[in-house]
């Protein structure tokens, strides 16, 4: 498996593509005929029997009963077989190293949840590979029946090399990920950005497949893109940065205690800006639940939020319009139909989800702000890690 070129466009031949769109539909459709994967594809009703007459020879298709008529001969049903194979996707977040491996309908077939280590690159790489083992040992299945591995990682991802540039408060990985792993499992692998993953795995798994432009932010420091059903990567690989390399000088563009256009973490200032609220003397429910200021966390400020507590609120409300504003901007560069909201950040709910939709309204044009949906992501803790398998399973499709 080649992971430079792995996803971009221009690496799927006619063939390869025609293989992704039919069994995508009967992934999305479960039972579906000949006739309907012909005009979701658009594919002639004879290209898409050759195809599947292809499937069903490598086991990878069985037919299933008859659907119903509206005259003539009764179409057969036509389902995946979702134990041909399987596959294994990995978070490398910057807390926890999260695994699943899964059948080609991305049912979870074993899972692993590991604190990721803050030593150095080969700690850290031997700890995937022991999240690895673990879910193999739990499936019980052999290593021949898995078809390929993807490590989805947070910070600057090299595919080429197999690297991780790592955002802070993480070591980055300047060991080949994808070489160390093969060569420890003898299982195909490669690299992924985090954003890009759950990107994928929302679109595959939550999306229907008209959507047209999705973008889906990670909380507020990167941002994955899917373009009819295409991952964008950019002409390096590396699109979806959403901030400048470096902080801003005081002097550019600054909104509150967060640089419009400067890196952001991950709890987009929530925790600090309800810190400062505490030193002020602010009256709220956090300062109870945390002996001292420094000690709040996100999941705190959630929870008092969802309590009405005041500061609480006002400071999700304050970072939704602050990443309202950069979405704001995304959405008059690509018009989006769809922006998703993860990364964790959307498990403080409406409170945020409203706060960026304001801002979002306010500050795009009216024309593309009117089309956009805002939502939040569907696929929790996983998303990062169910879409890395899902991926795989994208490379399984096209190049059966």
């Amino acid at each position: 498996m080649a992971s430079a070129d792995y996803g971009r466009p221009n690496s799927l031949s006619d063939h390869e593509r025609k293989n992704l769109a039919i069994l995508e539909v009967i992934r999305r459709g479960k039972s579906v005929s000949r006739t309907d994967i012909s005009r979701v594809t658009g594919l002639n009703i004879v290209t898409v029997s050759n195809y599947i007459n292809d499937y069903i020879q490598k086991g990878l298709i069985v037919e299933k009963g008859y659907d119903s008529s509206t005259g003539g001969r009764r179409p057969t049903i036509v389902e995946l077989k979702s134990d041909y194979t399987h596959v294994i996707g990995v978070e490398l977040g910057i807390n926890w190293i999260r695994t699943v491996l899964t059948d080609l309908e991305v049912n979870i077939i074993a899972s692993s949840k590991k604190e990721r280590p803050r030593e150095d690159a080969e700690t850290v790489i031997n700890c995937v590979g022991s999240s690895i083992e673990e879910v193999l040992k739990a499936s019980k299945l052999e290593k021949s029946k898995i078809k390929g591995i993807c490590v989805a990682a947070s910070g600057l991802v090299d595919k080429e090399a197999g690297t991780v540039h790592s955002t802070i408060g993480t070591v980055s990985v300047s060991m080949p990920i994808n070489l160390s792993l093969n060569r420890k499992f003898g299982i195909d692998t490669f690299l992924e950005n985090d954003a890009t993953a759950a990107a994928y795995g929302e679109w595959a798994l939550t999306l229907d497949t008209d959507t047209k432009v999705m973008l889906y932010m990670f909380s507020g420091v990167g941002c994955g893109i899917v373009i009819n059903g295409e991952v964008f990567r950019g002409a390096t690989g590396i699109a979806g940065e959403t901030s400048l390399r470096d902080h801003l000088e005081p002097t550019d563009l600054w909104i509150g205690r967060l640089s419009a256009l400067g890196p952001w973490a991950f709890h987009l200032g929530i925790p600090d800006d309800v810190k400062a609220r505490i030193k002020e003397g602010a009256d709220t429910k956090i300062s109870k639940i945390a002996k001292n200021p420094d000690d709040v966390t996100l999941e705190m400020v959630f929870k008092a939020a969802k309590e009405n507590d005041k500061v609480a609120v006002e400071a999700i409300e304050r970072a939704g319009s602050t990443l309202g504003i950069r979405i704001a901007f995304l959405v008059n560069l690509l018009n989006p139909d769809v922006i998703i909201i993860g990364g964790g950040i959307e498990q403080a709910g409406s409170v945020l989800l409203d706060s960026v939709r304001r801002a979002v309204k306010r500050w795009a044009f009216e024309e593309m702000a009117e089309v956009v949906k805002i939502i939040p992501a569907r696929l929790g803790d996983s998303s990062v890690s169910v879409g890395a398998a899902t991926l795989v399973i994208r490379n399984v499709f096209s190049r059966i």
